[in-house]
């Protein structure tokens, strides 16, 4: 298997060793982990791995918030405890596609942020679930940011097209 570093995108990080035969138990970044149970093949990359590793996936499955992978080839649960806080990385082109208007955490990530009046708000630096919904963490500088919930009735607008990408929101400037 090789691939790009370039397209390799962060979705998850090992929290623990699951089972007796080396499943890993990780903690996705996102809330709904599609790319991540789709994922035929992943990345591993942490402080405990002298290079990134990849491993192709077994089987994928979801536990109680959690996903557990099974991969070809690690079999001990030893091994799998090694791994523990390695990130996750799997290809963003092996992502599965979106229907409309539905995009991932990552394509939103920096970009620019107007209102309906065109007056810039900031950068998207973080997207958090706060259970309820979706939350774009906006940074006009570093005093001033903005918490933008990710529904229908704010974001008007999503331009991934365009460099820089843009997302037109209905929300004030002093909100």
């Amino acid at each position: 298997m090789t691939t790009e570093n370039s397209d390799l995108i962060e979705v998850g990080t090992v929290i623990e060793a699951y089972g007796i035969r080396g499943a890993l138990k990780i903690r996705p970044f996102s809330n709904d982990p599609v790319a991540l149970l789709a994922a035929k093949e992943i990345w591993l990359s942490g402080v405990r791995l002298p290079q990134m590793r990849d491993f192709s996936v077994y089987q994928a499955k979801e536990h109680s918030g959690s996903v557990i992978l099974e991969l070809v080839g690690l079999t001990d649960r030893e091994i799998a405890l090694s791994f523990k806080s390695a990130i996750v990385l799997i290809p963003r082109s092996k992502f599965p596609p979106l229907d409309n208007n539905e995009y991932y955490w990552t394509d939103l990530m920096g970009a620019q942020v107007h209102n309906q009046q065109n007056e810039f708000l900031g950068i998207v630096k973080e997207i958090v679930d706060n259970s309820a919904q979706t939350v774009l963490i906006v940074a006009e500088d570093e005093k001033k940011q903005h918490l933008i919930p990710f529904v229908a009735s704010f974001i008007m607008a999503v331009d991934l097209d365009t460099m820089p990408k843009k997302i037109i929101v209905d929300w004030q400037k002093d909100w």
